[in-house]
Order: C-alpha cells, then structure tokens, then sequence
C-alpha cells in the first residue's frame, strides 16, 4: 500500500508540473504571436497613415509651385511696374486667364499691387479691388517679407470669396532692387484632394476614417462629421496631442486611445510639422485588432484542447511513455500553429510573395543598418489596368497574371525578397549589395523580367498583353518602410515602363 500510495503522489506531482509547463507555454505562445498581430495591425494603419498625410503634402505643395511660376512670368512684374499701361493689364489679364487653364480646382490666382489693389484676376469682376486694409494688410506685409521669397501659405481655410474650403497662398513679388512691389494670391479647392483621399481603399478597414487638424488653433481641417469642419476640437485626447505637438516642426507619427459613446477607439496619427496639421486615421480596437483577438481565442481554445490530452493520457494509467510522446507532439503542434498563423499573416495566400505587412516589418526604423558600401537597392512594379483586365478577362485570368508577376520576379532576382503591397503592386527588395555593381544589376534584372512579362496571355476570352509601371531607388542609411512611398510617387509620375527608361532615384539624397 506505502508503495502504491508513493507511486500515485509521484504521478500526481507529474501531472501537475506536465499541466503548470503547458499552461506556461500556451501563454508564452499566446502572447507572442498577439503582439506581433498588434503590431502588424499599427504598422499596417501607420503606413496609410502617411501615404494620406504625404498626399496632402503633396497637393499643397503643388499649389505653391504653381504659384511661384506665375509670379516669375514677365507680364506679371510688368503690370505691377506699370499698373497704368493699358498694354500690360491687357498682357497681365490675358496671362493669368491662359496659365489658369491648366489649374485643376481652381477657385482663383491674382496679382494686385503692395497694397493689395487688384491689376489682374481669373475673376475679371474682382480686377480693381483692394482685398486688405489698415491692419489686415500690414500682417499680411509681414508674414509676406518674413517669408522673403517663398510661399506664403495661410493653410486650408473656408474662402470668404467662395464659402467653400480651399487651400489659400500668397507670395511677394520684387522688383531688381530687391523691394517689394506686389504680390500675387492663389486660391484652390481642397475637394480634389478629398476626393483622393476618399478613393484611397483600406483592407479590413471598412469603418475606418480620417481626420485632420490644425494644432495651433485646434479646428478640424477634414472630418468625417462635415458640421465639425472648421470646428474646436471636442476630443480631450486629440487635445492633449495638440497641446504637446506645438511649437514643434519637425514629423512626427504615432497613435492614442480614446472612447466615445462606451466604443473604444485607436487614432493612428501622422504630424506635418512644417504646416502644423495632424492627419489622423481612426478605427475601433475590434476592428483594428480582429486578427489580434481571434487568433488569441484560436490559441486558448488549442491549448486547452492540449491540457485535456495531457490530462487524459495521464489519469489513463501511461504516464512514463505517453505523456512525454503527447508533450513533444503537443509543443510540435504548437509550432506549426505558430508557423501557419505567421505565414497567414505576413504572406499574401495567392502568390506567395511577402505582403505589406511584411514589408513594414522587415524595415522597421533601425532594423537594417546603415552601410554606405553595401546599400539596399528596390523596384516596384505596377500591373497597369488591372481593374480593367479582371473586368475583360475574369478574375481567374487577374489571379493568373498576378502569379506570373511574383514568378518572372523570382526568376530574375536571385536572392531578393519579393513583396505585394496592393492588388496590383509588388516590391522586389535587394539586399545589400556592394555599390559599385548594385546598380547595374538592379536595372538588368528589370529589363530581364519586363522582357518575360511582355509575353502574351492566351484566355478564352482572347489574347492580351499586360503593361507595368516600374520605378527603382538605392537607399543606404534610415532604411524603413518610407521607401513604399517614395516608390510610388516616382512610380505615379513615370510612363509606362521600357527596356533602359526605368525611372531611378538616390534616396539618400532626400
């Protein structure tokens, strides 16, 4: 009896250190692959994020370009030099009508005098109005010469001409003695910018949406609620960030919690410091974190179900033998679960290829270390009409090509990490390599896949050929998952892709 008593506490103690080591495990396993879904998920939403804030950027920054090129045109500075001439108002008139053509939202451009008299206007009815008095037109000297020759740019504003909201600017024009004599004013409408925005897809975001402020007097720029435009911010954690970011001229990305109406909110934020405007993409944690929490509910349920096994074999009298053959088998399985879910997560289940996610993660800030000798050098391709092939050819046909892609790429980039950032975009990711040889390789394993890629498809539907967009750039030092960006505003501005025309830019030199 004193030996079968021994024998059973000693199976007891087992058991129970077999269940306490499970359960540890399961929780270790549990916790890992939660966080790193967490933080795929933030990544994911930061990298929207500022793709929408460079956009705005972008638009403004357009607008600016345009506005310093009519200030340089010769009939401008003339109309300000001789307000009196007949000739140069009907030149000046005539200029600013013929350059506003092209101008997309355009509410207006002018050029008036250094007290704001009105010589020239896209609206002739304005020609002759003084838009600045007393003390309004001395801020507006000021702010103009602080801004010596640059643009002055008020910020996104409700145009009083107009009542709509525009993106309103003005810049000093001077004379060859280096005085001020004029000014010129451009007004445009931020509805082309919004309509970007909004046709911008978000995956497994349907109820997201996107916000922006400006952080010195804490109104709403954009807003999915349009009453709130121009409006006091009434969120107090969207408050304290303002309150922090001012003053501040330098980017910043980052995101808050916040719960309105008992739903708990995350605000994945995106800071352009030198217009002082927060750009924000907001969405549920339930929707943000899905993947997060039922994979979480996936792992607890499996690892239960593997504490039953380990309890069952062992109150079943095969302590010795079975409950160290299910352990192992246990702790295998778990593995593979941990492999499948990451595979699941960081790979795109058509082709194979690493996804977006993916990309953010492998060139997270401070991952890869700078290397002036060894840069990192990229491509993107772009499968141009793709929309359309799927419409003509059938998705079956779309899948086929999309497969072809990630195949031609892997055939002709050895050792390189192929990536799909979106339904018809991928990044191939060459890594260091030594600088004097990067590039040349780089452009002939271009040339050699758009070479397979230009082949003919035959469907049923009949034969098509597909085109790609292609641009490429070197990188060596603060490598992360800007590059995404920066390749396609290349990429956006580039012409279908040719053999030896590949459009390349030097990163480091940004």
């Amino acid at each position: 009896m004193g030996k079968s008593k021994k024998r059973m506490s000693a199976l007891n103690i087992i058991l129970v250190l077999q269940l306490f080591f499970m359960f540890m495990l399961s929780l270790g396993i549990t916790y890992i692959i939660s966080k790193s879904a967490t933080d795929s998920s933030i990544n994911y939403i930061t990298t929207i994020t500022e793709e929408r804030s460079q956009i705005i950027l972008n638009y403004v920054e357009n607008a600016e370009r345009i506005l310093s090129a009519y200030s340089r045109a010769d009939e401008i500075l003339d109309i300000i030099e001789n307000p009196e001439s007949i000739d140069a108002v009907n030149a000046a008139q005539k200029y600013t009508e013929a350059f506003s053509e092209d101008i997309v939202n355009l509410e207006g451009i002018y050029v008036s005098d250094w007290n704001t008299h009105v010589l020239a206007h896209t609206n002739r009815q304005t020609v002759g109005i003084t838009t600045r008095h007393g003390v309004a037109l001395q801020q507006l000297r000021s702010s103009l010469l602080d801004s010596g020759d640059k643009v002055y740019d008020t910020g996104i504003i409700i145009s009083p001409a107009s009542g709509k909201q525009i993106v309103s600017m003005y810049k000093a024009v001077y004379n060859s003695l280096g005085k001020p004599v004029g000014l010129v004013g451009l007004g445009v409408y931020t509805s082309g910018l919004v309509n970007t925005l909004n046709s911008l897809g978000k995956r497994d975001m349907e109820n997201s949406f996107y916000s922006m402020v400006n952080v010195s007097d804490k109104k709403y720029i954009f807003n999915n609620d349009f009453n709130k435009i121009s409006m006091n911010v009434d969120n107090s954690a969207l408050i304290k960030l303002c309150d922090s970011l001012d003053d501040i001229t330098e980017n910043r990305t980052g995101y808050f919690n916040y719960t309105v109406e008992n739903k708990k909110y995350i605000s994945v934020y995106s800071y352009i410091g030198e217009k002082g405007w927060l750009f924000m993409v907001d969405d549920t944690e339930d929707e943000i974190f899905a993947l997060t929490k039922n994979m979480r509910i996936y792992m607890i349920i499996f690892c239960v179900f593997c504490i039953a096994i380990i309890f069952v074999f062992n109150i079943s009298g095969k302590i010795h033998r079975d409950t160290a053959k299910k352990l192992t088998s246990a702790v295998q399985k778990n593995e593979k679960v941990k492999e499948s879910l990451n595979t699941a997560v960081f790979n795109d289940v058509l082709t194979d290829a690493r996804n977006r996610v993916s990309f953010s993660n492998d060139f997270e800030p401070g991952k890869v270390k700078n290397s002036e000798d060894y840069p990192y050098y990229f491509a993107m391709f772009n499968i141009m009409d793709f929309s359309r092939i799927n419409i003509m050819f059938g998705e079956e046909n779309g899948d086929m090509i999309l497969v072809s892609t990630v195949d031609a790429l892997r055939e002709c980039f050895d050792n390189s990490e192929i990536y799909r950032t979106g339904s018809d975009e991928f990044i191939v990711a060459v890594p260091l390599s030594k600088n004097d040889v990067g590039y040349s390789v780089l452009m002939k394993n271009i040339d050699k896949a758009l070479g397979m890629l230009s082949s003919p498809y035959e469907t049923e539907q009949g034969n098509f050929s597909v085109m790609y967009k292609v641009s490429a750039a070197r990188k060596s030092k603060n490598i992360d998952s800007s590059v995404l960006s920066s390749l396609k505003n290349i990429l956006n501005q580039s012409q279908p892709a040719a053999s030896g025309q590949i459009p390349f830019i030097d990163l480091d030199k940004f």
